[in-house]
């Protein structure tokens, strides 16, 4: 009998201690647990704060030669609100062009239009500046697509043109308000000086590359063939020659007085990237291209 009960005492004292030594563990995981995420949530917070830290002085001091700039940054694989500098509306070039795609992307998504729907090339449709098809005889037929891969990659105004009298600048400027691209109007056609501006902005274009990047401007199978469409920009003095080694979908545009080059750039040292360059009143076109070079060196390495 005496042994009976010294056993069960032990039993009752080992069992005792089990659940002693278990809750010390438990609460000691909880102190552990609660001391990682005491340590872990600072820091988190100070990165996503200090992503842009000094971003105004870096503008300030890589674009300084007495052009006006205006920036638009944004990681997106980052949750950040996007680095904007001078936000105000600039003319936009042939910046325009990709509200122009959009826009058709957006008809053809709705069934209004097709991809390949012919184009009848004419003498009339011809005017200068950038782009090749000024060059293809009369009565040429070509498909909307191959018209509107030509305004993008070669920046081509007779394009361009082709596209706003199919679409027609209304329509073109009822998607720009209806995407909330404030900023952004379409007022006359390419090479045509009517005393009128085609403006945008780099919140503007920043937004719909955002939008783009996301598969959520017009749709994802729309928006994969317009990122297509502009990884084969053939205007790559500015952003390409300064990141070669990235993969790049882009735009550019020229004009008296300005050079802009913005869009998506793949990698770099916070991941893929939302790069807007825009310039007014420059002071020469190979010194902003040279400033908006080191600019994006900057940024992306």
């Amino acid at each position: 009998m005496t042994k009976k009960i010294i056993f069960a005492a032990l039993t009752v004292l080992v069992v005792g201690c089990g659940i002693f030594f278990t809750k010390q563990n438990q609460q000691q995981e909880s102190k552990n647990t609660e001391f990682v995420q005491e340590v872990q949530m600072p820091v988190v917070e100070a990165a996503e704060e200090d992503i842009f830290s000094g971003m105004d002085g870096a503008v300030q001091n890589i674009l300084n030669d007495g052009s006006e700039y205006a920036v638009y940054l944004a990681y997106p694989e980052i949750s950040r609100t996007p680095y904007i500098y001078n936000s105000r509306r600039m003319r936009s070039a042939s910046m325009i062009k990709v509200f122009i795609m959009a826009t058709a992307m957006e008809l053809v998504k709705d069934g209004n239009l097709s991809l390949d729907q012919p184009m009848i090339l004419h003498g009339y449709d011809k005017v200068g500046g950038a782009g090749i098809l000024a060059g293809y005889a009369s009565g040429t037929q070509l498909t909307m697509r191959e018209v509107m891969r030509m305004m993008i990659i070669h920046s081509d105004n007779t394009a361009t043109n082709m596209m706003i009298d199919l679409l027609g600048m209304s329509t073109v400027n009822e998607y720009l308000q209806m995407k909330g691209y404030t900023d952004t109007i379409l007022q006359r056609k390419m090479m045509d000086f009517n005393g009128k501006e085609n403006y945008t902005s780099a919140r503007d274009l920043g937004n719909f590359f955002l939008h783009l990047y996301n598969l959520q401007e017009v749709g994802s199978a729309y928006d994969q063939l317009m990122l297509e469409i502009l990884k084969d920009q053939t205007d790559t003095e500015c952003l390409n020659t300064a990141c070669p080694d990235k993969v790049i979908a882009h735009k550019t545009g020229a004009l008296a007085g300005l050079f802009d080059d913005g869009g998506i750039i793949l990698g770099g040292k916070n991941g893929d990237t939302i790069l807007i360059l825009m310039t007014e009143n420059y002071t020469g076109e190979k010194i902003v291209i040279g400033r908006m070079k080191k600019f994006a060196q900057f940024v992306i390495y």
